[in-house]
C-alpha cells in the first residue's frame, strides 16, 4: 500500500473511532444521569435471555415474514463482522489473506460468510418488498430505515465484489470454499488484470468507508439498537409486566416529572426502540384512537432525552419551564386514527412532551411489552408519571377519587359497607378462616366477587365446585379488604402499600399458605407483588385449580350445557401470568359447549379496557375499548362470551347492551363448569 493510502487509512480510522468513542461517551454519561437500578442479579438467567431473545430471535419470529428476513440480516451481519476486520488487514498487508491465515477454520468461515452474504441480500430484498408493497400500517417508512438497509446492502456488495476480484486475480487454493467469490469472479472474467486490481481497491475503500460511516450513523438513528439491544435484553426486567417496583414512601419526590427521574435502564429503553410498531398491533389504546401509542410514547421520550442538555440532567436540577415532560390534555376533538403516522396535535399545544391524556389512557394490559422483541418496558414509565400526578399534584381523573375513597374507608372501590362483604355467602355454609383455621386453601373472593352481582355468581360457582371435590377451604369474610391493585396502577402507591401491609398481616395471622381467587388482578397482586413486601403465598386462579381437580378425577363435568361460545382471555391471567390452558380444558370438558376462538386470543389477547384502573374511569377520547373487543367476539358468530375475570365480565356485558346486542350473553367459565357438574 502506498504511503498516501496508508495515511488516508489511518486518518479515516482515527476519525471514525474517535467520533464513535465521543458519541458513546456522551450516551453513557446520559445514562449515568438516570436513577440507579440494580440489573446485575441472576447473570446466567440474563445470559440465557440474550441467547434466546437476541441470538435466536425468539420474539421476532412471531411475525413469520418479518422474523425470517430479520434473522437472515442479523445472522449475516454477525457473520460479516470478522470478515470486515480481515478485509481491512488485507488492504493494509497485500500478502495477507484471512482465509489462508486461519487455516481450516478460515476455509469453513469463507463458505459460511459467502452463504450469509447472499442470504442478507435476500433478506434486504424481502424487507424492501415489505416496505414498498405490503406496507404494514404499523411500519413507518422513515428515511433512516432506508439508509440503514442501503448501508447493509453496501457492505455485502462491496465485500462480494472484492472477493470476486481477488479470486479472479490470484486464483487462490481456497477458491473452492468460496462459492460466491467464484461466481462473482466468473462475472468479472472480461476485466483485465489492471481492471480487477482497480475494482478490488475500489471495493476495499468503499467497504471501509461504508463500515466507518455506518458505525457512526447508527447512534444518531433509530437503529442505535444494533449496539444497545444485547445490553437492553441482558438488563431486562426478568419478570416483565407481573409487578411494579415499590416506591420509597419516605422519599422527597414521588414519581416521574423530569428526564432524570427515569432510571438508567429506562433511558436505555429509549435508545433501543427500533420503531417496528409491533407494540401497536394489539394495543387497545392504539386501536381505539387514544393518545397513547406505545411506539410514539417511547420515541417522544427519546426525543425529550436527546433534547435535554446533559448539564440540566443532574438529580438536583429543576425542570426548565420550556422543557416540561408532562403537558396538558390533547386539544378537544383530537382523534388519532390507527394508521396515522403523526399526532394531530403538537407539543406546543400540549405545553409539554407527553400529554396527560396519554398517561391516563394505559390499561396496563402488557401487550406492548409482550410484543417488543427488545424487552422495552412501557407500563412502569406511565405509572411513574401517574404517581407524580396523583401523589405530588393531586391531579388525577375525578372519577378515581370515588374509588380511592371507597378503598380507603370501606376496603372496596364501590364504597359499599365492609360489613356486607360476605353477604354473598349466606346460606352456602362457607366457613371463615377464623372458624376453620386448618383449611388448605383461602378463597380470596375479591371486591368484585363480594359486591358485584355477576361476580357473586362466580364466587358461588367456585364454592360449589370446591365442595364437589371435597376441597378444604375458607374465606376471610369481613377481614378481607381490597388489594388496591387498581389504585397502584392509577399512581396511588401510598394507598396500595398501606392496604398491602394490612392484608399481609391478616394472611400471616391466619397462617395462610395457599390462595385461590377468581380475579386475575388479585391473583397477580397476591402472587407476584406481595413477595416484595414479605408476603409469599402459593396463589392459583379458580380455573387453574378446577382444571387440576378435573385432571385428578375429583370433579366430573357430565351435564350438557348447550353453548356456542368464544373465550376472551383476560390479560392478567393469560399474557401476564401465562395461564391459557386451564380455562380451555374446562370448556372442552363440558358436554354441549362449542368453542370458536377469536383471532386475538391466548397470550395475544386484546384487553377489555378495564385494566390499569381504567375500570373506574370514563373514556372521553376515541372508541370505547370494550366495544372494540366485543366486535371482535361478534366476528366469531358466537352467542356467548366466556370470560375468566369479573372485570372482563362487566366490560363485555356492558358492551353488549351499549351496542344493542343483548342477545349475546357474557358468562364466566366457572359458572358453566358449575352448571355441568355431575348431578
Amino acid at each position: 500500500m502506498k504511503a498516501l493510502e496508508i495515511a488516508l487509512f489511518w486518518i479515516m480510522t482515527l476519525a471514525a473511532v474517535g467520533f464513535f468513542a465521543w458519541t458513546i461517551r456522551l450516551r453513557i454519561a446520559t445514562l449515568k444521569a438516570g436513577l440507579p437500578d440494580n440489573r446485575f442479579d441472576q447473570p446466567w438467567v440474563r445470559l440465557k435471555g440474550v441467547f434466546t431473545l437476541a441470538i435466536m430471535q425468539k420474539r421476532m419470529v412471531r411475525d413469520k415474514y418479518a422474523g425470517f428476513y430479520h434473522i437472515l440480516i442479523f445472522w449475516g451481519f454477525c457473520a460479516l463482522a470478522l470478515r470486515s476486520v480481515g478485509l481491512v488487514l488485507e488492504g493494509l498487508f497485500p500478502a495477507f489473506h484471512m482465509t489462508e491465515a486461519l487455516g481450516a477454520f478460515g476455509l469453513g468461515y469463507q463458505t459460511t460468510k459467502d452463504v450469509f452474504e447472499v442470504l442478507v441480500l435476500l433478506g434486504l430484498g424481502l424487507a424492501t418488498f415489505r416496505r414498498l408493497a405490503a406496507k404494514p400500517w404499523r411500519l413507518e417508512n422513515s428515511w433512516d430505515a432506508w439508509a440503514t438497509l442501503s448501508l447493509i446492502g453496501g457492505l455485502m456488495v462491496t465485500d462480494l465484489l472484492a472477493d470476486g476480484a481477488y479470486v479472479a486475480l490470484h486464483h487462490p487454493a481456497w477458491a473452492a470454499w468460496s462459492p460466491a467469490g467464484v461466481a462473482v469472479a466468473g462475472w468479472l472474467g472480461g476485466l483485465s488484470q489492471t481492471g480487477l486490481m482497480v475494482l478490488y481497491k475500489t471495493m476495499w475503500w468503499l467497504h471501509l468507508a461504508t463500515l466507518y460511516f455506518f458505525a457512526n450513523f447508527l447512534p444518531y438513528s433509530k437503529h442505535f439498537h444494533v449496539f444497545t439491544s444485547l445490553f437492553n435484553i441482558y438488563f431486562r426486567e426478568l419478570e416483565p409486566q407481573k409487578n411494579l417496583k415499590p416506591m420509597d414512601m419516605e422519599a422527597e419526590h414521588f414519581g416521574i416529572n423530569k428526564i432524570q427521574d427515569f432510571t438508567w435502564k429506562q433511558m436505555l429503553d429509549f435508545y433501543t426502540c427500533v420503531e417496528c410498531g409491533r407494540c401497536l398491533e394489539n394495543c387497545p389504546t392504539t386501536l381505539t384512537g387514544k393518545p397513547l401509542r406505545p411506539k410514539d410514547f417511547g420515541t417522544d421520550l427519546r426525543d425529550y432525552l436527546k433534547a435535554t442538555p446533559l448539564e440540566q440532567m443532574g438529580q438536583d436540577k429543576p425542570v426548565p419551564e420550556d422543557r416540561k415532560l408532562i403537558g396538558g390534555p390533547v386539544p378537544e376533538g383530537s382523534y388519532w386514527k390507527r394508521d396515522d403516522e403523526h399526532a394531530p396535535w403538537s407539543k406546543a399545544q400540549l405545553e409539554g412532551w407527553i400529554s396527560q391524556d396519554t398517561i391516563w389512557a394505559c390499561t396496563s394490559c402488557g401487550y406492548c411489552e409482550w410484543a417488543c422483541p427488545l424487552q422495552i418496558s412501557f407500563v412502569d414509565k406511565l405509572v411513574g408519571m401517574r404517581r407524580y400526578l396523583t401523589l405530588e399534584e393531586s391531579d388525577f381523573p375525578a372519577e378515581a377519587q370515588v374509588a380511592f375513597k371507597g378503598m380507603e374507608r370501606q376496603g372496596n372501590p364501590w364504597n359499599l359497607p365492609q360489613a356486607d362483604r360476605a353477604k354473598w355467602a349466606e346460606g352456602l355454609e362457607v366457613p371463615t378462616f377464623a372458624e376453620h383455621p386448618e383449611a388448605e386453601y383461602l378463597f380470596w373472593v375479591g371486591c368484585a366477587g363480594s359486591y358485584d352481582a355477576a361476580g357473586q355468581k362466580v364466587s358461588k360457582s367456585l364454592v360449589k365446585l370446591l365442595k364437589a371435590a371435597n376441597v378444604s377451604f375458607a374465606i376471610l369474610g369481613t377481614e378481607e379488604s381490597c388489594t388496591c391493585e387498581s389504585a397502584r396502577r392509577l399512581g396511588n402507591e401510598y394507598l396500595y402499600q398501606s392496604a398491602t401491609e394490612a392484608n399481609i398481616e391478616t394472611l400471616k395471622g391466619h397462617g395462610v399458605k395457599k390462595v385461590v381467587t377468581n380475579c386475575p388482578h388479585c391473583l397477580n397482586t397476591l402472587k407476584n407483588e406481595y413477595p416484595a413486601f414479605g408476603g409469599d403465598f402459593e396463589v392459583v386462579h379458580g380455573t387453574e385449580l378446577v382444571a387440576k381437580l378435573m385432571a385428578e378425577g375429583k370433579i366430573k363435568l357430565e351435564q350438557t350445557v348447550e353453548a356456542d361460545l368464544t373465550y376472551h382471555d383476560p390479560c392478567y391471567l393469560s399474557r401476564i401470568n401465562g395461564q391459557v390452558e386451564a380455562p380451555r380444558a374446562i370448556l372442552d370438558a363440558i358436554p354441549g359447549v362449542k368453542l370458536t376462538e377469536m383471532e386475538k386470543h391466548g397470550e395475544a389477547t386484546m384487553c377489555c379496557g378495564a385494566g390499569g384502573g381504567r375500570f373506574w374511569l370514563e373514556e372521553h377520547l376515541g372508541k370505547r375499548v370494550n366495544h372494540e373487543r366485543f366486535e371482535q367476539a361478534l366476528e366469531t358468530k358466537a352467542t356467548t362470551i366466556a370470560v375468566g375475570c369479573p372485570f372482563c365480565n362487566v366490560m363485555l356485558n356492558n358492551a353488549a347492551g351499549e351496542t344493542n346486542h343483548e342477545g349475546v350473553a357474557t358468562t364466566d367459565v366457572l359458572e358453566l363448569a358449575a352448571k355441568a357438574l355431575k348431578a
